[in-house]
C-alpha cells in the first residue's frame, strides 16, 4: 500500500476546518493537501474509485522523508460511516483525528445562511430546520442541508472514539481558536507530538457571504456542474481545458459580481433557546465523551 495521509480534520460546516488547516500548513512537520477538501474517502462511488485517482488524491500532499504528518480536512468525513469503514480497512496504522466544533447553536444558525445567502436554500430557517429534524441521516441524501443534525457532535464523535480509540483523537473548539489561535493551535502539535510554533500567521475564515442574486450564483454552478443538458453538447464542441476554464469564469463571475457587503440577521433571543434545547443533552454526551467541559460554550455552561 502506498503511503497515505495520516491526519484527518473531520469538522461540520461552518465550525473552523479551513482555518485550523491553514494553520496547521504552516507547521514544518505537517503538509496539508492542496485542495482542502478532497473528498477521497467519502466519495459516493468509492468502489469504482481507480488508481489514478488515488494518485491524483495522493499528488495532494508532500511525501518527503522530513515530513511528518500529511494531512486533509473534508467536512464530510465526521458524519458518513463509510469513511471510517474505510480508513480502518485502508490502514496498517491508525491516523491521528483532530475535531474542531462550534457551539452547535451558532453554528446550525451560520450553516443556513451560508447556503441561504448562496441560492443552495430557499426556505425560512424555521421552515429548513424543521425539515432538516423531521428526517432521518442519510450519508447521500440532501448532504448539504443538514442544519441541525451537523451539530449532534457526540453522537458523531462517539463512532470515532468506538472505531480509533481515545489516543488518536484529539477534540478543540472554533471559540478557543478564536480567542488564542497560537495557544490552541499548540496543543494540537502536541498531540500529534510536533514541536511548537513561535508564532502562526493570521488565517481568515470562510466567511458567510450574502450576494444580491443567489439564484444566478446557484444556476452557473449547476451549469458548471453539468446539470442540463444544453452543458453536456458542448464537449463535441471544446477541449476539456475550455469547458474547465468556462466552468471557473461562471462560478467566480457570477459570485465576484454578486457579493454583497450585507451581515445575515442576528438569532433571535427565542430561536437561541429553542435550539439550545435540541442540542442540550447532545452537549451534556459530548462533555462526558470528551471530558471537556466546553465553558466556551455559555449556553450550555
Amino acid at each position: 500500500m502506498k503511503s497515505l495521509p495520516n491526519l484527518f480534520i473531520p469538522g461540520a460546516a461552518k465550525s473552523g476546518t479551513t482555518t485550523l488547516h491553514g494553520l496547521f500548513d504552516q507547521h514544518p512537520d505537517i503538509s496539508m493537501s492542496t485542495n482542502k477538501e478532497p473528498h477521497y474517502w467519502t466519495h459516493k462511488n468509492f468502489d469504482g474509485l481507480t488508481d489514478a485517482d488515488l494518485n491524483e488524491y495522493l499528488g495532494l500532499f508532500n511525501f518527503d522523508d522530513d515530513i511528518l504528518y500529511q494531512g486533509e480536512a473534508s467536512t464530510g468525513s465526521m458524519f458518513f460511516d463509510e469513511f471510517i469503514d474505510r480508513i480502518k480497512a485502508a490502514y496498517k496504522e491508525t491516523p491521528k483525528f483532530i475535531f474542531i466544533l462550534r457551539n452547535p447553536i451558532d453554528r446550525c444558525y451560520s450553516h443556513y445562511w451560508w447556503l441561504k445567502g448562496m441560492g443552495f436554500e430557499k426556505k425560512s430557517f424555521h421552515k429548513a430546520l424543521e425539515k432538516d429534524r423531521s428526517r432521518s441521516f442519510t450519508t447521500y441524501h440532501d448532504y448539504p442541508t443538514y442544519y441541525y443534525h451537523f451539530g449532534r457532535y457526540a453522537h458523531w464523535l462517539k463512532r470515532f472514539y468506538d472505531a480509533f480509540g481515545t489516543d488518536n483523537i484529539f477534540v478543540i473548539s472554533l471559540e478557543s481558536l478564536r480567542a488564542d489561535p497560537l495557544t490552541t493551535v499548540n496543543t494540537c502539535f502536541a498531540f500529534l507530538g510536533l514541536a511548537p510554533l513561535e508564532v502562526v500567521q493570521d488565517m481568515k475564515a470562510n466567511e458567510t457571504v450574502i450576494l444580491k442574486n443567489p439564484r444566478v450564483h446557484n444556476t452557473a454552478k449547476k451549469i458548471a456542474r453539468g446539470k442540463y443538458k444544453f452543458t453536456k453538447v458542448a464537449k463535441y464542441f471544446l477541449s476539456t481545458e475550455t469547458i474547465d476554464k468556462i466552468r471557473e469564469w461562471l462560478v467566480t463571475s457570477t459570485y465576484k459580481s454578486g457579493k454583497t457587503a450585507k451581515k445575515y440577521p442576528k438569532l433571535s433571543e427565542k430561536d437561541r433557546t429553542s435550539l439550545k434545547e435540541l442540542y442540550i443533552e447532545d452537549v451534556k454526551a459530548l462533555k462526558e465523551l470528551t471530558g471537556l467541559p466546553f465553558e466556551e460554550w455559555p449556553d450550555f455552561a
